[in-house]
């Protein structure tokens, strides 16, 4: 089972964002995140997913993948297979979850997905120095 938690932060003020991801499966537990331009906030979370799904492709896991994320946006699109303003990227998302022989989607809050905010937060104060 791989447990996937994916966040997405953005500071208008100082035109800083960045996409972080914590993924857990057996004793492994990878955290990962980057710096990404300025976007809309929410295209942001699913860019999160999609580059988490693109990390878990090259680890070659082929397991039942849980989706955690404090985005109710993206959980919900992701379970309705259907956004109406983001449907170009949860496409390519979509297609990378057909990879998985089953995966359930949650919205968390940011409290149960303090890991990758956390990763979110820091970058963004890394960023502002």
């Amino acid at each position: 089972m791989i447990k996937l938690y994916t966040d997405a932060g953005l500071n208008t003020n100082l035109n800083l964002a960045a996409t972080a991801y914590v993924i857990k499966y057996n004793d492994q537990i990878i955290k990962h995140v980057d710096p990404q331009k300025p976007a809309d906030n929410h295209y942001l979370e699913f860019l999160a997913l999609k580059l988490a799904l693109e990390q878990i492709s090259k680890m070659n896991i082929n397991d039942i993948l849980f989706i955690h994320s404090d985005s109710k946006i993206l959980t919900d699109s992701v379970e309705k297979k259907y956004s109406k303003h983001y449907q170009d990227i949860l496409d390519p998302i979509l297609e990378q979850l057909k990879a998985f022989p089953m995966y359930f989607v949650k919205h968390i809050s940011d409290k149960d997905n303090g890991a990758a905010h956390s990763l979110v937060h820091q970058e963004l104060i890394k960023l502002r120095k």
